[in-house]
């Protein structure tokens, strides 16, 4: 029974109505129900006894309520608009249902909650989140869009660049292009950067999981660090325990990409003392997995260090400790970020400790499975028959890389030192060659070059701990591959198999026929020159649906296309093509396809062969990126020029003039070297008098823009010692440190320099 004294005070709604029959007449209903429904014509209970439950509900709401209690077993609870007859709801009730006896009728319990306040809450929420969603996909489709239109102008900026370079400028004009790549170089670095955060942010980052040979990873990480520490009072050192298996399952690429902005971060921040990158299994912040390990690694350092409000931000993106940092230390504040975000999406923890003063340690933790040494993970490629041979001078790292490629299947010969590598490629061909850059007796990429003239249809991959971008580069414009220690086999083996050539179709005529698609003018007149230079011709239409109307007249033996184009972009190109070969069937055969695009997720190996391409190319293009795929689909003769003379000595250690290295930077004979030597330190020893006046006097704004402009021309003119005490002295005038030393050892190494050109 109800008992209705009570329910008239109370502000839940009730309603009873009659269980059975099709209209659900009201039994009885109380004050806080009625003004639930400010329903002006009824006032009191009374208005509404023996009304049908249509009477009263508003139609909509109605209709949903009727046919809930219609059905068998009603639901106990749900939520339902009080008013949206008129179109926008303004009220809404949650209604909870239960079976029960009123004056002896069989009824239907209504009980009514007002929840139109938590509703509207929950509207604005909703909105609030879509709207964040929103713009935060907006910002992370512009920054993703950003780098990838800036790239594509990169394609003439430095296409045009590499085409000067080629035509043997004077040395002023050849300064100034190395100088215009070398930016270009960074702007490049700091593309990647804004990529991977925008990725991040996007949620569209995937990492692998590959094999990742720890100690390799630790150790060739901190050799590619070494450079950062010349002319510091820093040592690198290593720490890992002996428990911390060999192999462990992870990204190689991403797992080397945080320790080196850790660690390159500890190097810029400490002036004297060490940084040490440890690996345990002694984890702090997180347990171990149930199944697998848990590794934590830490960056120590003896640097200036940080205190508690700095260490709050060091991990957000673009911050850095104070506004100073960045004017004296440079960088974008992303790299922290990046790394917070990756070990994240590694299901692990980072962060920092540290005291102004006394240094910093950088942790991150992260869940990994133990790998045998003896076991693979993942399917690899097939070298069966490929002939590979491998220059490294490690012995660990040279029996590394010959087990990994004989376990594909590949004849492996290896040799540690630059003249061996030389002298077996005069004597036999080999399908790839993969070489480090540190070698005993030159330099990896000298061999490089080396071997192009030797072997032009030989693939090569440059395998090294260097984490270069001007290096990288170098590669890239002659379109070689760069690999970064430690790989995976998979890795490895795959970049192997990449570089091997490869056949394609010639036409009946025996004539090499390409077509490109490009729709961008500046990109085609890059292209058209430097196929130029190759002695190359080809067709050139500005979109797929021309494409394919140039198709229907020529048999084409490559075919190039851009990804954006009006009408038919390269997406449905390649599809369309595709579509036509399945059809055909083996009598068509197999066209290849290279995509040539700006954006980096596409030049992955398994995202352009999903799209039905054959190979990309990264814009900007590189002539050498050009060459060495055309010969790879045998598309340009092997043709063998004269053979290399002896490489050039390596200068002494500290010696005060690299001659060798300057000859060639110049394109001069020796005599040409020794005259501009000559005009260098004319011009010099007036900066040299300088230099000692503004140290004397304590001018250290003045003597640091003296120190850049000497270790510009020092090391322009390969005097590369006096080059690096410059630099010394720039940083620390800089600090306003007095540096009376140093200054000494500059006028000493200039001396040097004197003494040295009149031997030349």
């Amino acid at each position: 029974m109800i008992n209705k004294e009570f329910f008239e005070t109370v502000p839940l709604g009730l309603c009873v109505v009659q269980r059975g029959g099709a209209t659900f007449k009201i039994l009885y209903a109380n004050h806080a129900f009625l003004y639930l429904l400010r329903n002006p014509a009824f006032v009191t209970p009374f208005d509404v006894l023996g009304q049908p439950l249509a009477g009263i509900w508003p139609n909509r709401a109605m209709s949903g309520l009727i046919q809930k209690l219609k059905t068998p077993s009603p639901p106990r609870d749900f939520t339902l608009p009080v008013d949206d007859a008129e179109g926008e709801i303004q009220r809404w009730a949650k209604i909870a249902i239960s079976e029960g006896e009123y004056d002896g009728h069989d009824a239907y319990v209504l009980w009514a909650t007002d929840i139109s306040a938590s509703k509207v809450a929950e509207t604005r929420l909703e909105q609030a989140v879509k709207a964040a969603d929103a713009l935060a996909q907006a910002k992370s489709n512009f920054l993703a869009t950003m780098s990838h239109e800036i790239r594509t102008p990169m394609q003439t900026i430095y296409g045009f660049l590499e085409l000067i370079g080629e035509e043997k400028p004077e040395q002023a004009v050849q300064t100034m292009v190395d100088t215009a790549k070398k930016s270009a170089s960074g702007l490049l670095e700091i593309l990647d950067d804004i990529l991977d955060f925008a990725k991040m942010d996007a949620d569209q980052m995937e990492l692998d999981h590959f094999e990742v040979p720890v100690r390799t990873l630790v150790r060739g990480t901190l050799e590619a660090l070494s450079v950062k520490v010349h002319g510091k009072d820093v040592q690198i050192l290593d720490d890992i325990a002996q428990d911390v298996p060999f192999v462990v399952i992870g990204d190689p690429k991403r797992l080397r990409q945080i320790i080196m902005n850790l660690t390159g971060n500890a190097l810029k921040f400490t002036g004297q003392g060490s940084v040490t990158v440890s690996v345990s299994r002694k984890t702090k912040a997180m347990a171990a997995p149930k199944t697998g390990i848990a590794l934590r690694f830490e960056i120590r350092d003896t640097g200036i260090g940080m205190n508690e409000d700095a260490r709050q931000r060091m991990f957000k993106p673009f911050s850095q400790a104070d506004s100073s940092t960045s004017r004296k230390y440079g960088g974008t504040g992303l790299g922290l970020s990046i790394c917070k975000r990756l070990v994240e999406l590694m299901g692990g923890q980072i962060g920092v400790e540290s005291s102004p003063g006394v240094g910093s340690v950088f942790w991150f933790e992260i869940p990994t499975e133990e790998v045998s040494i003896q076991s693979s993970t993942a399917d690899l490629p097939s070298l069966e028959g490929i002939s590979v041979l491998s220059v490294e001078d490690h012995p660990q790292g040279a029996r590394e890389i010959v087990k990994s490629l004989q376990s594909m299947g590949a004849i492996v010969e290896s040799c540690p030192t630059y003249k061996e590598a030389l002298d077996l490629v005069r004597r036999r061909p080999f399908d790839v060659g993969v070489i480090d850059q540190g070698l005993p007796d030159g330099l990896g990429l000298d061999l490089i070059k080396d071997v192009m003239n030797m072997r032009p249809g030989m693939g090569l991959i440059m395998y090294t701990v260097r984490d270069d971008l001007g290096l990288q580069h170098s590669l890239q414009s002659l379109g070689v591959t760069y690999l970064s220690k430690p790989a995976s086999r998979l890795g490895l083996g795959t970049v192997v198999k990449d570089a091997t050539r490869k056949q394609t179709r010639v036409s009946a005529d025996g004539i090499v026929h390409l077509l490109i698609a490009e729709d961008n003018d500046t990109v085609r007149e890059v292209l058209r020159r430097q196929l130029e230079k190759l002695n190359v011709t080809a067709d050139f239409v500005t979109n797929g649906k021309l494409a394919l109307e140039a198709m229907e007249r020529v048999d084409y033996s490559i075919v190039f296309t851009d990804l954006h184009m009006p009408e038919i972009d390269g997406y449905d190109l390649v599809k369309i093509l595709r579509e036509r070969e399945a059809k055909e069937g083996h009598n068509a055969g197999h066209l290849p396809i290279v995509v040539l695009t700006a954006d980096v997720q596409m030049a992955q190996r398994q995202v352009y062969l999903a799209e039905g391409f054959d190979e990309c190319l990264l814009k900007p293009v590189s002539l050498g990126q050009m060459r060495r795929l055309l010969m790879r689909w045998g598309l340009l003769p092997d043709i063998v020029v004269a053979e290399p003379e002896e490489p050039a000595s390596v200068p002494a250690q500290g010696s005060a003039i690299d001659i060798g290295l300057l000859m060639e930077q110049m394109g001069m004979d020796r005599e040409g070297a020794v005259e501009i030597l000559g005009m260098f330190v004319e011009m010099t020893e007036p900066l040299i008098d300088q230099i000692q006046k503004d140290n004397h006097a304590r001018h250290f704004e003045s003597l640091t823009e003296a120190a850049h402009s000497l270790k510009g021309a020092a090391r322009s003119a390969c005097c590369l010692k006096l080059g690096d005490l410059a630099a010394r002295l720039q940083d620390e005038s800089a600090d306003r440190k007095p540096a009376d030393r140093l200054v000494a050892a500059i006028v000493d190494s200039f001396n040097d320099v004197k003494t040295s050109l009149h031997s030349l």
